[in-house]
């Protein structure tokens, strides 16, 4: 159904021929410039192509950092995610292959009205990519919300059972569209579901950097080479991984939001990751659904067991068995929604156009005083609302112990309202 891809073919015309030459001698320096950023920001705005404007920080790792940004071209708000050219990063042609996909096969039956979820909502979108001063490659993708951690964290760790139960079919629907693409997430945990401020029943995928290409048939094994806590038995082992591993991170995640955050112990210190992440396997590997979650609704073990006892070898998953287990569950909905509503109410009716009467791109001169303030649009304002909230209530971020890097965490402590800023490079 859905063509191959090869991640080491440099021809594929769909992305930007990436190099490695740099990755001794510009990588240091390339990340020096990344972290300069927010102090070199007023005589030389950046603009990509004549087509986006980079506007707040609203993550910074040790490899990428992302920027809420503006087209220019189509007066939308957006986000440009910037990525050191010599490491590897497979989303931009996953998200280009989907993206060519609902071109070519639903865009016509979704405006004709013969389906009606858009296959895109359970990804993030890619808008457009590129490579930039020959040191990054950039993605621009739709603005989503926060992420479910960001949720999970806000709301004190407890969801309501209906909450969680849309969480689960949504990252189901999500997960069964990469999988028909024969792709596998392989880094599964809760910031790589992200949420919307507009459509607010949408959860999509993100943070595929780590994906990996599925082959059935290959004889050579595909192993996960990035763990994290919700990370399958299977990859802690280091053997083959299947489209199942990816449920089974899922499962993880249910299990850690029904406990309130107390599967995986979060008040346990740990000298290394290694011993860690050693911890974590012990949890998981001694889990009986039965045990945990005899205190919950049935269709919780129910759903625990299915996803335990699949094989992962009988493909394609039966994604609609999985569902099944909560099809008598109305009235879903997630409980952001209503604070969501509240939000928007407040923030009155504001126009999301662009007002590019000063802007000079040949000077590169920027003033965001220019830009009419409902630019970052009534769903960045109700961002910075959340994000205070949430710095009130003493939220923070996780971070890796090995790389001081957070685990895929778009995090939003290290947003900025200032807007007199505009990001650049040295």
């Amino acid at each position: 159904m859905y063509q191959d891809i090869d991640f080491n073919d440099q021809n594929n015309n769909n992305v930007p021929k990436t190099s490695t030459e740099h990755s001794n001698t510009k990588s240091s320096d390339s990340q020096r410039k990344l972290s300069q950023m927010k102090y070199n920001n007023k005589e030389n705005p950046v603009i990509i192509d004549n087509k986006y404007v980079l506007l707040n920080v609203i993550y910074q790792g040790k490899t990428s950092t992302i920027f809420e940004a503006i087209n220019l071209q189509l007066q939308q708000a957006c986000v440009v995610r910037m990525t050191l050219i010599s490491k590897s990063d497979n989303s931009t042609k996953i998200l280009q292959y989907f993206k060519t996909q609902f071109e070519n096969q639903f865009e016509e039956k979704y405006q004709s009205g013969k389906i009606v979820q858009n296959p895109q909502d359970c990804l993030v979108r890619l808008i457009d990519h590129g490579v930039f001063m020959n040191q990054y490659n950039y993605q621009v993708l739709n603005k989503t919300g926060p992420s479910l951690k960001f949720w999970f964290n806000f709301w004190k760790s407890r969801f309501s059972f209906e909450c969680i139960i849309l969480i689960i079919l949504k990252t189901i629907d999500a997960l069964q569209l990469l999988h028909s693409g024969n792709f596998i997430h392989a880094n599964l945990n809760m910031q790589s579901l992200l949420t919307s401020l507009e459509n607010q029943k949408t959860l999509s995928l993100g943070n595929l950097q780590q994906a990996i290409l599925f082959k059935p048939n290959s004889k050579i094994g595909q192993k996960c080479q990035h763990l994290n806590k919700y990370s399958s038995l299977g990859q802690h082992l280091g053997i083959q991984i299947y489209p199942k591993d990816d449920l089974e991170s899922l499962l993880y995640i249910v299990i850690q939001l029904l406990t309130d955050g107390e599967f995986f112990d979060q008040q346990k210190n740990f000298k290394t990751r290694s011993d860690k992440l050693q911890w974590y396997f012990s949890v998981k590997h001694s889990f009986l659904p039965e045990k945990v979650l005899k205190n919950y609704p049935p269709c919780f073990t129910d759903f625990a067991n299915k996803i335990k006892f699949l094989n992962p070898m009988e493909l394609p998953i039966n994604y609609d068995i999985l569902k099944s287990v909560f099809k008598g569950c109305k009235n879903l909905e997630f409980d952001w929604n209503p604070l969501i509503n509240g939000l928007k109410k407040n923030s009155g009716n504001t126009s999301q156009q662009v007002s590019m009467q000063n802007v000079d791109l040949k000077s590169g001169q920027l003033s965001l005083d220019t830009i009419n303030e409902s630019l970052n649009e009534q769903v960045i304002d109700i961002h910075h609302s959340l994000v205070k909230t949430q710095k009130h209530i003493g939220d923070y971020c996780d971070f890796n112990p090995e790389t001081q890097e957070s685990d895929g965490e778009i995090s939003f402590e290290e947003e900025s309202t200032d807007k007199s800023y505009v990001y650049c490079f040295k």
